[in-house]
């Protein structure tokens, strides 16, 4: 009989026939060997299984194959499967550094009753280029309802080891939402646990024009979703709180687009900049997007490539 491992590393993938290998060997090369792979491919219709077979076929990886139903079904899928009692989710263009789960099993170690572990991570596209570290240390202890005002730098799924009996508690991801589907969980999640950090970055997230986080305004309507949803279910949360984290969302969506595009984007970032200041009347940051969003192109762009070097330090280390 299979010894049961500690961690199954669920990878949800479609048509990932490029990158998926290279997601592997990051879980292969970990310090930490006590797991397993469990592939959940969401309907790929490239060679995503061909690339897979000889891993398949020498049992180093559990393959199972659904019809398209979008990634969120696809991680509730590998966590349905899962044998560990804890899952580390790893998508499958992205890439564990080397003493990952090490790391983050030896915070679990010491305080056994958090609901999940994460760390930072860097950014890299396609040409390797590093395109900076993401520190989200601040997100550790208890959280809620503090985590419905953060929308600066947030969380990535693959940086997250969690307990499957608390992934079961809560529910698993809710396959009705096609974005903020992370957020919702973390904040089920937090409203019951502490939350740890290893304070490192052990995760590195590809950008590309293929991956779900490359667009910067298409999923506003979800964000508001998430809210509304957020809202519903803690009735007991102030209207004070409710316009403050509303105005904070709408904030960031706007700044987030300012950068980005011509006047179609614009036009975004001026109506979630109203949006905040109608929720929170002084809210500087949207005052300064609305003004900003008439800036020429050329300077905008400048400005916010001068804002990304100076938030996101190069990994150099790399």
């Amino acid at each position: 009989m299979t010894p049961t491992p500690a961690i199954s590393v669920v990878i949800p993938a479609r048509n990932r026939a490029g990158y998926i290998l290279e997601s592997i060997e990051s879980v292969f090369a970990q310090t930490f060997k006590d797991y397993e792979i469990v592939i959940i491919d969401d309907g790929s219709t490239d060679e995503t299984k061909k690339v897979l077979a000889p891993l398949i076929e020498d049992r180093r990886i559990r393959y199972a194959f659904q019809e398209h139903k979008g990634v969120s079904a696809a991680r509730n899928h590998g966590v349905r499967l899962a044998h560990a009692p804890y899952i580390a989710f790893l998508d499958s263009d992205d890439l564990f550094l080397p003493t990952k789960l090490e790391k983050q099993m030896a915070v679990f170690e010491q305080n056994p009753d958090l609901g999940f572990v994460h760390c930072s991570f860097s950014k890299f596209d396609d040409q390797g280029n590093d395109l900076g570290m993401r520190d989200t240390t601040r997100f550790q202890g208890r959280l809620y309802p503090h985590i419905l005002l953060e929308w600066s730098v947030l969380m990535a799924m693959p940086c997250i080891l969690v307990k499957t009996a608390v992934m079961k508690e809560v529910g698993g991801f809710d396959e009705s939402i096609p974005w903020a589907e992370d957020l919702d969980l973390w904040r089920r999640i937090a409203r019951h646990y502490s939350i740890g950090v290893v304070p490192e970055s052990l995760v590195k997230v590809r950008v590309h024009a293929a991956s779900a986080s490359y667009s910067r305004g298409g999923g506003a309507r979800w964000f508001e979703n998430y809210m509304e949803k957020a809202f519903a279910e803690d009735p007991g949360l102030s209207p004070r709180f409710k316009r403050y984290a509303l105005a904070r969302m709408h904030e960031k969506l706007g700044q987030n687009l300012l950068g980005e595009g011509g006047a179609a984007e614009m036009r975004q970032a001026r109506q979630h900049s109203l949006k905040a200041l109608a929720a929170w009347p002084f809210q500087a940051g949207a005052l300064v997007t609305l003004f900003s969003s008439f800036l020429p192109r050329e300077v905008r762009h400048g400005f916010a490539a001068w804002l990304r070097r100076l938030r996101y330090p190069k990994m150099s280390s790399e």
